[in-house]
């Protein structure tokens, strides 16, 4: 059984550029398909991909906050979802595939239509392109994110950024708060009742295991993020970090995500770590982002710093 993946834009010849802007808030999905379908099994291998939890939380939350339409209903505001999943099982489909077009009714938009000819060849499509689909949502969602960081972002992390590693980062305005140390700089947000944080070490250039950074990462913390008594210091919970590898701008980039704690204290949160070689340096730029919100939903304000790492771009290379 093939199953195929096909993609399209809105740059067609002679097709008239969609000026709309998105209305939907981040993180928002639609996903138009019949409702008792998504009762089925079919139906429910879309639904636990789509409301997936978060990987790196310490409480469980979805990727996305799903809102479900019947296809008759698919009109008017609707459509100016910035993330939109249509669904179709018919006999007329030869196959299972995946079709993703951008800004077919509003700007930045990615619409993923999902065919299949039965529910059985849907459930198993599901089971082997689920991350895709996934991944191709949340890649939206960061382009959005990064967007607006592009206009809306810390001076004064830029400019220290700059100035102590040669590199532009654009994190969130309120991010502003800064304390230098030895090849190490955090910048918080002391003024928000959630606070999002931004750290930037390098570390020489080695063989790089995700052991070898949770070390390097806690002795950093300890010196740089000591906490209120000479017992107390940032550390990793090594129970909780992963390690994946992701493309961006054209080069691998290790990215570990997990909770952090301080040590012989209550306080603690997720953080986010991209991992940047600077050859030109012999060494590797860690951009680190980390949250402190008690009580707070963790997802828009990880994902927000999360979009901000990815925005670092060298000096030398712009």
């Amino acid at each position: 059984m093939l199953m195929g993946t096909s993609c399209s834009s809105d740059k067609k010849a002679g097709k008239k550029e969609v000026t709309a802007k998105v209305q939907s808030a981040p993180y928002e999905l639609l996903v138009v398909a019949n409702k008792d379908w998504l009762k089925t099994e079919a139906g429910q291998s879309l639904v636990q991909t789509v409301e997936a939890p978060i990987e790196g939380l310490p409480q469980d939350e979805p990727n996305f906050r799903v809102t479900y339409i019947n296809p008759f209903a698919f009109d008017g505001v609707f459509k100016t979802y910035a993330n939109i999943v249509k669904v179709e099982v018919e006999k007329k489909y030869a196959e299972a595939k995946m079709v993703v077009q951008y800004n077919v009714y509003a700007r930045p938009q990615v619409v993923v239509y999902l065919y299949a000819p039965d529910a059985s060849t849907f459930v198993s499509y599901m089971a082997a392109h689920g991350l895709e689909v996934l991944s191709l949502l949340n890649k939206n969602e960061f382009s959005r994110e990064r967007g607006f960081l592009q206009k809306h972002y810390s001076g004064a992390l830029m400019r220290a950024a700059q100035q102590q590693f040669g590199v532009s980062l654009n994190a969130p305005k309120d991010v502003d708060d800064m304390k230098r140390g030895k090849d190490f700089l955090w910048a918080s947000a002391s003024k928000q009742e959630f606070r999002q944080n931004v750290c930037l070490y390098t570390i020489p250039l080695q063989d790089l295991t995700l052991e070898r950074l949770v070390d390097v990462r806690d002795s950093v913390m300890m010196v740089n993020i000591p906490g209120g008594r000479e017992d107390q210091w940032m550390e990793t919970d090594r129970r909780t970090v992963s390690c994946s590898v992701v493309m961006e701008k054209g080069q691998k980039l290790f990215v570990v995500r997990g909770l952090w704690d301080m040590k012989n204290d209550a306080m603690g949160g997720p953080f986010v770590c991209y991992v940047y070689p600077d050859e030109a340096h012999e060494r590797l730029l860690v951009a680190e982002g980390f949250v402190f919100a008690p009580e707070e939903k963790k997802r828009p304000i990880v994902r927000q710093l999360e979009a901000a790492l990815q925005t670092v771009t060298w000096l030398e290379k712009k």
